[in-house]
């Protein structure tokens, strides 16, 4: 299915309270999937009695943010093309990227597979850089995340990253487990604990980032452990590069030959580790929410514009928008435009490697 499910009337409650939904039931449930002689939800009936899907409510022919009243959705998934990168108009993209160029224009290369948006990748068989096989993760349940996220399995799609906690109170500036985990970024009913136990903790932007800025921007929390591979580990960091390397963890680990003491020769870029203070890197000290860094604590980093090299870290999405972006790989800028040497260059890679572009 890669149209656009109709927007339901999700309630999502006031603006200070982002996670809580608040409202009339019916906005959200129906109790027999059956009204007026036609069914409230066509794929329906569906789990928790929901009359519509994530896409359905995520979803929306132009706009990111959608209003009901003092109601605001985020939308991920539009059916026109939406204003790359954010400058605060109503088409602006999200921070999470936009699933339009996976299954509008650019294809599987421009965001992740999700079931109801998109079709299984037609190249990849598993997760690039899956530390989990040739399968990718297995049969059954597991590879309906691990290999894919384009299942027709209810804990694979959206589903398969997210865990919905939509009546929790995750107003404290740092959302943890106690408000449903930061973007509901949790362990579903599939993977080896529960949704209470781990996930990613985060400070949220208001506006999503549809506008962002040094001083308005989403904070992610950030790892320097060398933590394993092994699930009895997972998540223990409730970092968000430790939540990617669920599916994609030799891009995590197998970074170099020395991975404890990362003194190796590099073999691949690294994430989840420090932006070093020495060189280039010690040039980047003002936020750019193109090209965000990861705190190893969160506390009074709310819209932080300082950046701290020796400090804060390289994660996964500093480099890539999950959802989806115009360019290759999911990246947040076009690295064909990043020529060395090739004068002033201020964007993507050059905001860290400041004097790769002179």
């Amino acid at each position: 299915m890669r149209g656009i499910v109709i927007l339901c009337l999700l309630l999502m409650g006031a603006d200070t309270v982002w996670g809580m939904v608040s409202g009339p039931c019916a906005n959200c449930h129906t109790m027999h999937n059956s009204q007026n002689d036609s069914a409230v939800y066509a794929d329906g009936p569906s789990s928790h009695l929901l009359s519509n899907s994530c896409v359905g409510c995520h979803s929306h022919a132009t706009d990111t943010i959608v209003e009901l009243g003092e109601t605001r959705i985020p939308i991920v998934f539009t059916q026109n093309r939406p204003t790359y990168p954010a400058v605060g108009t109503p088409t602006s993209t999200l921070a999470g990227g936009n699933f339009y160029w996976v299954s509008q224009e650019g294809g599987d290369a421009y965001g992740h597979n999700v079931y109801g948006i998109s079709g299984e990748d037609g190249t990849l068989t598993t997760a690039p850089g899956t530390s989990l096989g040739a399968s990718g993760g297995g049969a059954g349940e597991c590879a309906d995340c691990h290999a894919t996220l384009a299942s027709n399995n209810p804990i694979s799609g959206c589903t398969g990253c997210h865990v919905p906690h939509h009546h929790a109170n995750d107003s404290a500036d740092v959302v943890d487990g106690a408000g449903g985990w930061y973007r509901f970024l949790g362990e579903n009913e599939a993977m080896v604990g529960d949704s209470g136990t781990y996930g990613v903790t985060g400070i949220e932007d208001e506006d999503w980032e549809q506008n962002p800025t040094s001083t308005q921007h989403n904070t992610y929390m950030g790892t320097t452990e060398v933590y394993e591979k092994s699930v009895n580990s997972y998540m223990r960091t409730e970092s968000m590069g430790q939540f990617c390397a669920g599916c994609h963890g030799n891009f995590h680990h197998d970074m170099n030959e020395d991975q404890a003491g990362l003194t190796g020769a590099w073999i691949r870029h690294p994430s989840d580790v420090v932006l070093p203070d020495t060189g280039d890197y010690k040039e980047y000290t003002v936020y750019n929410p193109l090209v965000p860094v990861a705190k190893t604590s969160l506390t009074g980093q709310k819209n932080s514009s300082e950046v701290v090299p020796g400090s804060d870290v390289v994660t996964c999405i500093s480099c890539h928008r999950p959802h989806g972006s115009p360019y290759p790989d999911m990246l947040r800028w076009d690295y064909a435009a990043m020529v060395a040497s090739a004068g002033s260059n201020t964007s993507g890679c050059f905001v860290c490697h400041s004097s790769k572009d002179d």
